[in-house]
């Protein structure tokens, strides 16, 4: 009897026990800023790219405290070499574009440098740009061999034809609008690898071969060109086989 009595006295002192935990779980959780516990440093700057807050990682990554980085200018961090592309992908970002996987080097605060993958937003709403930083220094490989930086393979880059609206989206996500005939052009060169003849294209407008002035053809290319880089940071990758045909020799995509 005394037994079962203590028995019964200890469960009950365990499930007051439990219950106790219960009812303190919640406060502890939401004292706990989970943004300190990521990887990733998440941070917030403003439209002149000034640090408003940014998560306990930035600190590994970084090298700087979140005391330190808040009020400081992003810009200022950013290598040199890569500064001028980091100021058109925030353009880009700036103008509603959902940015992911943009990579860039930083200038740590012990003056090492640290390659980084971002992805952002910016929020209309609160007048604020929204990054998430993953630190890619050292990458691991399929042969989960560690490398450094600079002997790792640059990512093919890759395009997209649409037509429906007709655009032709660039490796970096800038959308370039394309009238009908810029579009038959690109279509006509990106669905296949190999070179496409003249004539292949030409016909390809709706027009006769041996009536047609090939010096239209060209200077469609040009402008098709021209309009890309003005876009965006790439340049259009098509060869020119003179008296033969063209060659999109990047990785590309044609969707319906």
């Amino acid at each position: 009897m005394i037994m079962a009595t203590a028995a019964a006295g200890g469960r009950h002192t365990e499930r007051n026990g439990l219950e106790q935990q219960d009812k303190e779980r919640p406060a502890h959780i939401a004292a706990i800023d989970y943004q300190d516990l990521l990887m990733d440093a998440i941070c917030f700057v403003d439209v002149n790219a000034n640090c408003l807050r940014v998560s306990g990682a930035c600190e590994r990554i970084f090298g700087y405290t979140p005391a330190e980085m808040v009020g400081k200018n992003m810009m200022d961090l950013v290598h040199p070499d890569d500064l001028q592309r980091t100021l058109e992908s925030i353009k880009r970002v700036m103008g509603g574009y959902e940015q992911s996987y943009f990579e860039n080097r930083y200038v740590r605060k012990d003056g090492s440098v640290v390659s980084i993958s971002w992805s952002a937003a910016w929020s209309e709403q609160y007048q604020m740009r929204v990054g998430v930083a993953r630190d890619i220094t050292r990458r691991e490989l399929d042969d989960s061999t560690l490398v450094a930086p600079q002997l790792l393979p640059e990512p093919t880059p890759s395009w997209r034809l649409s037509a429906s609206p007709r655009t032709l989206l660039a490796p970096d996500g800038v959308s370039i609008a394309l009238s009908v005939q810029d579009h038959a052009v690109l279509q006509a060169m990106m669905r296949d690898s190999g070179v496409v003849t003249r004539r292949a294209i030409i016909e390809t407008l709706g027009e006769e071969y041996f009536t047609y002035d090939q010096r239209r053809l060209d200077t469609q290319i040009r402008r098709l060109r021209r309009k890309v880089a003005q876009a965006c940071s790439h340049t259009l990758p098509v060869n020119t086989l003179r008296a033969v045909g063209f060659q999109f020799y990047q990785k590309a995509t044609v969707q319906p």
